[in-house]
């Protein structure tokens, strides 16, 4: 009985990230209010908060499933890459890859990114820097930093010796949210093209 309640509670939470991730992409991060989130599962509200207390803990499960969804792409695709041009082209295009088969996901994070406050005022940048300095990523989920990418290329010879891999990692994540940004608004974005064109762009300006 216990591993059935157990599985139980887990399609629940999954079910109401699912939902959460629905109505943040549909309505906005400010309007997803847990009573929404729960209207849009059909359940009650007080079933929704046995299993996310706070609208902070959903909105963490939210973060880490699309986290988790992406780096199915990123990671085997980085890992699969050879040379440090090559790994980084795989980081660019598996990003445009998720971005286009996984829009609403992508939305609701974007949501979440640029409006979300913790309830101790803290923003989504902020929360996600202080997890990620408690709890460094590990092994292959480094590589989703692509600073790490600049890095091997300005130590193998690859890239340019003067290239900064912390700006510059900045730069093309700056470049990957604007895709993310662009595919919210326009509904015949093509997130491919423009992944291509920033492997161009990113590949000139680091080639040594």
């Amino acid at each position: 009985m216990r591993s059935r309640d157990t599985f139980t509670s887990e399609q629940r939470r999954a079910q109401l990230v699912d939902a959460a991730i629905v109505v943040i992409a549909e309505n906005g991060y400010p309007a997803a209010s847990i009573a929404r989130i729960a209207e849009h599962v059909g359940i009650a509200k007080s079933v929704a908060l046995y299993h996310f207390r706070t609208k902070d803990e959903l909105v963490a499960a939210v973060t880490t499933a699309v986290f988790a969804a992406a780096a199915g792409y990123i990671v085997p695709a980085i890992a699969a890459a050879g040379s440090a041009t090559e790994k980084l082209a795989a980081y660019i295009r598996s990003n445009a890859a998720f971005l286009a088969e996984h829009r609403e996901q992508t939305i609701a994070l974007r949501e979440i990114a640029t409006t979300y406050r913790s309830a101790d005022g803290r923003r989504f940048d902020e929360v996600v820097t202080d997890d990620a300095t408690r709890n460094p990523p590990q092994g292959e989920l480094a590589l989703l930093d692509p600073a790490a990418i600049f890095a091997l290329g300005v130590d193998n010879g690859e890239f340019r010796a003067d290239l900064d891999p912390v700006r510059t990692g900045s730069a093309l994540r700056g470049a990957l949210d604007g895709a993310a940004t662009d595919h919210a608004r326009l509904p015949d974005y093509d997130p491919i093209a423009y992944g291509e064109t920033v492997v161009d762009l990113f590949t000139r300006a680091v080639i040594a």
